[in-house]
């Protein structure tokens, strides 16, 4: 009994001891951390803490640094920030935030800032959010402030410490027992309070991807318990946890905050919130992700606690959990728009806008690319970006696209590529290539790119397809380069179209539509680069020929007569086979072969009769046609070439073109070559079986259309005939796709900065008559088109006359005449999209252009009439199971047919006597 007693006593006395140890533990720690706050608060009120540590610091900075680079694009200047690192009474000040922060995250309200995509009319094309929207306290809904703080530290309002010592020891012992029984060592780890959260916040950093991270370590942790002391101290309690709501609380897709939380996964205000929806918002701060299964369980678990703080009953309870689990949710976007190739135009003119007109460099621009959610404009920016693009056009041009009948995007079993190896070998001849070697596996493989880490596992059973390739690098030395690819399922994008639309007197683009995604950084408009067909060539080699008095207005032709040795499109005519050839060109030295489609004769017509139909036995000839001996061995234009010499002088190059033939022959193709040349072309090279090959001056088939263009080059090479205004490098241009630029109040229309220079190839437009009159004719020769209504007038009488008459004596255009056409078809160059990589299968592009005239307000519904000429250009594969057949008129005149039908305007005066 006596031992028994004596044991109780010795119990009773370890746990004094230790419950004693306890209570002084707690007072200790407690009154450490609460000094170390009040330390810190005497610091922030001296200045001494960082303005520029932590991630909240870091976002508001970022913030002035936009503020300041947006002050420098409207000709201001900035400021620069921050204090010095030093240690006071053994802190280091540096490595603490200041506390001034909390007022700086709470003293905006509505912190939205948004990048906005316009069109020329101030209609919306695409909104960026760049920013999320800041609330104040009395702005959150009770139900979710009081679910969370029953849920997450029911504590807070009433724990003036900002931690909780209790707290803090379940951490540490959680380490110790790791380092006991696995034999670890972890950090601390525990249930933080919410001031606690806050403070992690601020001790947080931003990564290069605009996440925040924190350090797992106890010195962390200790900085975090000795900020929390010093924001309870600092801070009422609704403030921290306004912080908190706004700037704690986060989700996926990049909300942050529970006012964009609401809004993006309920698509609602939160004033509008239900209880349900409040519970599960009060719930996600668990995992900062939405995991709906792992939230509405945890919801279960904790709804008593919040149920009791909330004063629901065992119904209510129910009834919400019912609603809990029923809970959908949106899928919101940080771009949001219809229009991903418009947010890439946007983006692209913009950056060009900042290089050329700002002098920004590469590292700035970086900062400055709208597609990279990282940079700083995405994380900061507040600017509208107003295009030249007219919204109710682009729409009813996608309407139109997409009614075409185009292949959609498909999957298709080919090689994908998974590895490839070089190295140098040593042989004394050359090896040879080997392609498509196929082999199947005995045991798995692993695959990199040149050593760069695996890439890519095979396993045993499966298909490898190897090309190895050689490359001569000195004497008897060898680039060996071994690709390897296997047989799998791959999405491929559909049948490939791009189209354009120009506003043909400025240039402007008005409406772009294409295969372009965001991120393909206009693929479509400005980066491709494929043979142009003769929708373009032709016509610009017949207007020439017609301006240059080659050709006279009332001049016939024949297809199908041979032409004398003395002129230089000396050519003889084979009737049996329909094929003419030129006595010069053609790279075998035998002459150039050149036949009409079909292989057919047309006879005598008149010459703007065979560019209506597109001969291309002309076409050529009219290359031909503009040789000349321009300049004399001085230096000067000779007699007979007088014009032609005008001609490259009105384009800028004679000097260096005098420089670099001399008294040479200078050819059709070299005239046309330096047209392409100003709107930004590569005429000197084009692409043939992959590899990039030199175009000779020399090369007739440029007539037919196998120089190389992008769609936007195409666009304007062909607008130069409806005003004789040839825009150079319009790609380098922004005000031609950007009207105004406001960004941090400060207006900027690009016009005013952007010199846009322009050359006038044709001496008269009024030489082109004839020529527009042939485009005219294959813009309404069709019939089936019903376009009659479109045919132009007589100038007198308004009526129509044969278009069979030409009389040179017509009265002048008062205009330039609208609604005439051309189309283009190359040979087959590109495989089917619908087909792998092995086949043999080929196809061709289809080209047309067009300008037509357009009431813009019969789209818009705007009450007065805006009539406007449009140039088309159009670019797309043939592809007979989807397109029909494979000519560029079949592919594309659905487009300006049904934007005639839609909206067209007959032009008045014309071409006939």
């Amino acid at each position: 009994m006596k031992k028994r007693y004596i044991a109780a006593i010795v119990s009773l006395s370890l746990l004094g001891l230790a419950v004693g140890g306890y209570f002084v533990a707690r007072f200790m720690f407690n009154r450490y951390f609460l000094e170390e706050g009040t330390r810190l608060v005497n610091l922030d009120k001296k200045g001494l803490l960082s303005t520029e540590y932590g991630a909240a610091w870091e976002d508001v900075l970022q913030g002035d640094r936009m503020s300041r680079q947006t002050d420098q694009m409207s000709g201001g200047r900035g400021t620069g920030s921050g204090v010095k690192v030093r240690v006071v009474s053994g802190t280091v000040s540096g490595e603490y935030p200041s506390l001034s922060i909390v007022r700086r995250l709470n003293e905006v309200r509505f912190y939205a800032n948004t990048i906005e995509i316009r069109d020329r009319c101030d209609r919306e094309i695409a909104l960026i959010r760049t920013d999320h929207t800041r609330a104040g306290y009395d702005e959150f809904p009770k139900t979710i402030i009081t679910a969370l703080v029953a849920a997450e530290d029911e504590n807070y309002w009433n724990n003036r410490l900002g931690f909780e010592f209790d707290s803090f020891m379940r951490a540490v012992w959680g380490s110790v027992k790791d380092l006991f029984v696995r034999g670890r060592i972890s950090s601390p780890r525990g249930t933080s309070t919410i001031t606690q959260q806050v403070a992690k916040l601020f001790l947080s950093k931003i990564d290069g991807d605009g996440r925040r991270h924190a350090s797992h370590s106890l010195d962390r942790k200790l900085h975090e318990l000795k900020i929390s002391a010093a924001l309870r101290e600092e801070y009422r309690p609704q403030e921290i946890l306004e912080v908190y709501l706004n700037h704690c609380v986060a989700s996926d897709y990049g909300l942050i905050g529970v006012k964009d939380i609401s809004e993006g996964l309920f698509g609602k205000p939160m004033n509008r919130l239900s209880d349900a929806e409040c519970i599960y918002i009060a719930r996600m701060v668990k995992w900062g992700r939405n995991v709906p299964d792992k939230i509405r369980r945890q919801c279960h678990i904790d709804m008593p606690r919040m149920a009791a703080a909330l004063k629901w009953d065992a119904a209510k309870q129910k009834q919400v959990l019912d609603q809990l689990d029923r809970l959908t949710f949106t899928h919101p976007r940080q771009i949001k728009t219809d229009y991903g190739q418009l947010v890439d135009l946007a983006n692209e003119f913009w950056l060009q806008h900042l290089a050329k007109d700002n002098g920004m460099d590469s590292a700035s621009l970086e900062q400055m690319n709208l597609l990279d959610p990282s940079s700083l404009v995405r994380r900061k920016g507040s600017m509208t970006i107003k295009l030249t693009i007219d919204l109710p056009l682009q729409k009813e041009l996608e309407r139109l696209v997409n009614a075409r009948g185009y292949g959609q995007d498909t999957t298709i079993r080919t090689d994908v590529r998974v590895g490839s190896v070089a190295t140098d070998v040593l042989s004394g001849k050359a090896p040879v290539d080997t392609m498509r070697k196929i082999e199947v596996l005995h045991s798995a493989q692993s695959f990199s790119e040149n050593g760069e880490g695996v890439v890519a596992q095979l396993a045993a059973g499966d298909t490898m397809v190897s090309n190895i390739r050689y490359q001569k690098e000195s004497n008897g030395k060898y680039r060996r380069s071994c690709f390897y690819y296997t047989r799998r399922s791959m999405k491929v994008d559909g049948q490939y179209f791009s189209y354009c639309i120009l506003d043909a007197p400025s240039g402007k683009l008005l409406a772009y539509y294409s295969r372009d995604k965001i991120g393909s950084r206009l693929a479509g408009l400005i980066r491709n680069s494929i043979p142009n067909g003769s929708s373009t060539a032709k016509p610009i080699f017949n207007a020439l020929n017609f301006d240059l008095g080659n050709f006279n207005p009332c001049n016939k032709w024949s297809d199908e007569c041979d032409a004398p040795a003395g002129v230089r499109w000396a050519h003889t005519v084979n009737r049996a086979t329909g094929e003419v050839t030129y006595a010069i060109g053609g790279s075998t030295g035998n002459g150039y072969n050149v036949h009409n489609h079909g292989s057919v004769f047309e006879g005598n017509q008149y010459i703007f009769e065979h560019l209506a139909s597109s001969n291309n036995v002309l076409g050529v000839e009219t290359e031909y046609r503009l040789d000349r001996q321009v300049f004399n061995l001085l230096g000067g234009v000779r007699d007979e070439a007088f014009q032609t010499g005008q001609f490259l002088d009105r384009i800028g190059v004679k000097d260096r073109i005098a420089k670099l033939f001399g008294g040479g022959m200078i050819t059709g193709v070299r005239l046309y070559k330096e047209l392409a040349r100003i709107v930004g072309a590569d005429v000197d090279s084009a692409t043939a079986y992959g590899k990039r090959v030199p175009v000779s001056d020399s090369l007739y088939s440029v007539a037919l259309g196998t120089l190389e263009l992008t769609l936007y080059q195409q666009a304007h090479l062909f607008n130069c005939l409806y005003g004789n205004d040839l825009i150079e490098k319009p790609a380098m241009h922004p005000s031609l796709v950007i009207e105004s630029i406001d960004i941090g109040g400060s207006k900027t229309v690009l016009a005013d900065i952007d010199t846009v220079r322009k050359f006038h190839p044709f001496s008269d437009i009024q030489n082109l008559r004839p020529t527009w009159l042939g485009l005219h004719k294959r813009l309404v020769s069709n019939s089936g088109d019903g376009l009659s209504t479109f045919d132009i007038a007589g100038a007198d009488s308004g009526s129509a006359v044969p278009d069979t008459v030409f009389s040179p004596d017509i009265l002048r255009l008062s205009a330039v005449p609208s609604n005439f056409a051309k189309s283009g078809t190359t040979d087959d160059v590109m495989r089917p999209y619908n087909v792998d990589v092995t086949s043999k299968k080929r196809t061709n592009y289809g080209l047309w252009n067009a300008v037509i005239r357009i009431d813009l307000s019969k789209f818009s519904g705007a009450a007065s009439s805006e009539i406007h000429d449009l140039t088309i250009a159009c670019a797309g594969e043939c592809n007979e199971a989807n397109t029909g057949v494979r000519d560029g008129k079949t592919l594309h005149k659905f487009l300006s047919a049904g934007l005639l039908h839609e909206a067209g305007v007959p032009v008045p005066e014309g071409f006939f006597g």
